[in-house]
This record gives structure tokens, C-alpha cells and sequence, in this order.
């Protein structure tokens, strides 16, 4: 019964409870001195705990001339209604923790000195609010987002819903893509090798969905500028992976103004799509 116990404590139910409800289970049709028995717990609790079961439609209660007896209801039915209890306080709690965050975010180190205060975030090593931080950006951005990015990491063939949000809001995507080296993308829920020849179908099915792109042979850092006020840089080393790697997130508008000359630099002396997929044609007949 250990085990068993020990499960259905983690399911919710007290240790109490859970004895009681394996005694209910094993049993038919019980009186709750038999339940007590069974269980080996004070008669009692065995009280409290049947007519909290009997009120959750756990058990049925029945009266007798002589005594109320106790019966389980059937298990396919017993184990769909703690499903969706269990559901249903999981919505509840998300809901409640939804709402509470909301409430609680303008309070965010309100009270923090000024001398504490910093405009850089620094995410370091392994960190799985990387990419939360980086869609949070995004979701918060209006206008216009500047991004050079490597493509040495997996990413998708479709948009995020932040990225489509920000499209819906008007805001404008500029990417400069690096086209040497290998790269992964996830095509029907697989991360899959991609060519250059696919590099170019990818950026134009981005293209369609309303980003701006243009394709250059190399891009030293990984770097995105959100509306002229933030920026983000995930620093790049040949010798370093990418779990100790470190992302830099600077809220300075100066600083945002200086790499978005930077990208414009950059961004003139890239190649289109159309003009990156001339020269790969090009290159290959001269192989051949």
C-alpha cells in the first residue's frame, strides 16, 4: 500500500485521505468501521474523510436501517473526474499566476536606488530565459527591429507568434542573414541540414511573411536593435560554446543609435536574395 499511497499523496489527497481511498477501492459496499480497519487509521478522521468523498462524488453513500455504507464509483469514471479536478485547478493556478504577474511587474524593483540601477543584462552560460528574453524584445517592440544573425543555431522555417504580432502591429523587420557555414532549421517538426540553395528559399518565405532580408558572407556577431533604444548582442568566439557562451542586453539609445550605423554599413554592402542566388548559379556552372 506504501507505493500506492505515496502516489496518490502526490496526486493531492493527504495520507489520511489516500488510505481511506485505497481501503474504498480494494472493497465493495464498506461500513466506515470496516474503512477504518482496512486503513488503520482512527475511526474519526475515517468520518471526516467519507463525507468529504461522498460530497465529491468520490464514493456513494447509502442508508441503511442500521448503518451508512460506502461504495467507490466505478475507476474509469473515478479517474476522468480527478483528471479534471487536476485540470481544472491547473487553469486556476496559471490564471491566478497570469493575473499576479500583471499586478506585480510595475513593482518590479520599484524601490531599487538609483546607484543599483543598470542599463545592461547579462545572460551567461546555459540559461533557458535566452530565448525568452529574446521573444520578450520582440514583444514589446513597435516599430522597428534591426537584426544580423549567423545562423549557426536551429531555427525555424515558420514565424513565433511574437514576430507575427509585431507584423500586425506595422513594425518593420530588417535581417542581414550570414550565407557561409552550416546551418539547421526545423522542417516538419525535424532539424534538418540546409543548403545555400534552401538558405535562399527559406529568407524568400520569410520575405513573404514580411521580412526585409539581405545576405552577406559573414557576420562577426550576432546583434538585433530594438526600436532605436535597446540592444541585444550574443557574443560569438570560435572557441567557445554555445552554453558558455553570453548574451549583453544594453538599454541605451546612444548606444542603439551607434550599431544601427553599424548595420546600415553593413546592410549596403550585403547582397539581396535575388543577387546572392545569381552568384551561387553562376559559381556552380563555372564548377561544372
Amino acid at each position: 500500500m506504501g507505493k500506492e499511497t505515496d502516489k496518490l499523496e502526490r496526486l493531492g489527497f493527504t495520507n489520511y485521505e489516500a488510505k481511506v481511498f485505497i481501503a474504498l477501492y480494494k472493497g465493495s459496499v464498506m461500513s466506515a468501521a470496516e474503512i477504518a480497519k482496512e486503513a488503520r487509521i482512527p475511526r474519526p478522521s475515517v468520518y471526516d474523510i467519507l463525507r468529504s468523498f461522498s460530497k465529491k462524488g468520490i464514493c456513494n453513500e447509502m442508508q441503511t436501517p442500521g448503518k451508512l455504507l460506502y461504495e467507490i464509483i466505478s475507476t474509469d469514471v473515478l479517474e476522468n473526474k480527478i483528471e479534471n479536478e487536476i485540470r481544472k485547478n491547473f487553469s486556476l493556478k496559471l490564471a491566478l499566476l497570469k493575473s499576479t504577474f500583471k499586478e506585480l511587474k510595475p513593482l518590479h524593483r520599484i524601490n531599487q536606488p538609483s546607484e543599483y540601477k543598470s542599463d545592461v543584462e547579462i545572460i551567461k552560460g546555459f540559461n533557458r530565459n535566452r530565448e525568452v528574453k529574446f521573444l520578450d524584445l520582440i514583444r514589446i517592440s513597435k516599430n522597428a527591429i534591426l537584426y544580423m544573425n549567423r545562423l549557426e543555431g536551429n531555427i525555424s522555417d515558420k514565424l513565433d507568434s511574437e514576430t507575427r504580432n509585431f507584423f500586425k502591429r506595422g513594425g518593420e523587420l530588417r535581417s542581414i542573414y550570414e550565407t557561409k557555414g552550416n546551418f539547421r532549421i526545423k522542417i516538419k517538426d525535424s532539424w534538418k541540414v540546409v543548403s545555400k540553395e534552401q538558405l535562399i528559399g527559406l529568407c524568400r518565405n520569410f520575405e513573404k511573411q514580411g521580412e526585409k532580408i539581405k545576405l552577406t558572407e559573414n557576420v562577426p556577431q550576432v546583434i538585433a536593435v530594438f526600436d532605436n533604444r535597446t540592444v541585444f548582442i550574443n557574443l560569438y568566439d570560435e572557441k567557445t560554446t554555445r552554453k558558455e557562451s553570453t548574451d549583453i542586453i544594453i538599454h541605451n539609445k546612444r548606444f542603439a543609435a551607434f550599431v544601427k550605423e553599424m548595420f546600415e554599413l553593413y546592410w549596403d554592402k550585403s547582397e539581396s536574395i535575388e543577387s546572392f542566388a545569381r552568384t551561387l548559379l553562376k559559381s556552380q556552372k563555372n564548377k561544372n
